[in-house]
C-alpha cells in the first residue's frame, strides 16, 4: 500500500518531536528489556503482540502464585507505552504532510474509480509524485466526491460486478475519512508547489 510524504513539512515535525519520540521509544524498549528479564523472551514477545494470555507460555507458571496478574499488570503497562509512542507519532504524521493507506477490502482510490497503481505510474524512477500528478489526483478525488454512490446503488453495482465489494457503514466512514486526508495532503502539496515523495508496496 502507498505511503505519501510532504517532506518539507514532515521534517519540520520531526525535529519538533524527535525527541519526544526517541524519549517514548527508550521507556517502551527499556520497559520490554525487563519483561525479557523477569518473564522470558516468549512471554515478553506475546506481551509485545498484546496476547493477553501470555502467561500459558512460561513452564511451570502454577508453580508461582500470582504469575497471571503479574503478566496482565506488566502487558497493560506495555499498551500504555505503545499508545504513548504512537501519540508523539502522530504528531510528526499530520493530515498536511503524510498519508499512508492500510489494505482493506477496498482502497480509497477505487471508490473513485482509481487505484493506486495508476497513482504509481505517475511517479519518477526515484520515488516522487510530481506536482503535476498531484492536481490530476485532487481533481479525480473531488469528482469522485459529488459522484458517490448512495447505498442503495453501491449494492446494486457490487451485484452487478460493476463496483467495488459492498461495504459496511463503518467502511464506508473509514473511506470517507481517509479520502479527506489524502485531499487535504494533496491540497496543501499543490499550494505550496511541491512534488510529494511516493513508496509504494503491493
Amino acid at each position: 500500500m502507498p505511503t505519501l510524504r510532504i517532506m518539507s513539512i514532515y521534517k519540520e515535525r520531526k525535529r519538533m518531536f524527535g525527541t519526544e519520540l526517541a524519549q517514548a521509544h527508550v521507556a517502551r524498549e527499556q520497559f520490554t528489556t525487563t519483561l525479557v528479564e523477569r518473564f522470558g523472551k516468549e512471554a515478553a514477545d506475546a506481551m509485545r503482540k498484546e496476547a493477553w494470555g501470555a502467561e500459558d507460555l512460561i513452564p511451570g507458571r502454577g508453580e508461582i502464585p500470582n504469575l497471571s496478574q503479574e503478566i496482565s499488570v506488566a502487558a497493560k503497562k506495555l499498551r500504555k507505552l505503545d499508545r504513548k509512542v504512537m501519540a508523539v507519532r502522530k504528531k510528526t504524521r499530520t493530515p498536511d504532510c503524510w498519508f499512508r493507506e492500510s489494505p482493506g477490502p477496498v482502497s480509497v482510490l477505487e471508490m473513485a474509480g482509481l487505484s493506486w497503481r495508476m497513482v504509481n505510474e505517475r511517479c519518477s524512477d526515484d520515488g516522487w509524485l510530481p506536482v503535476s500528478a498531484v492536481l490530476w489526483l485532487l481533481k479525480a478525488l473531488r469528482t469522485a466526491e459529488h459522484d458517490m454512490p448512495t447505498e442503495e446503488q453501491a449494492w446494486e453495482r457490487a451485484a452487478a460486478g460493476l463496483g467495488p465489494c459492498r461495504l459496511s457503514e463503518k467502511w464506508r466512514q473509514l473511506l470517507h475519512r481517509r479520502r479527506r486526508r489524502l485531499a487535504r495532503l494533496l491540497h496543501a502539496a499543490a499550494m505550496r508547489e511541491e512534488d510529494v515523495r511516493w513508496r509504494f508496496r503491493l
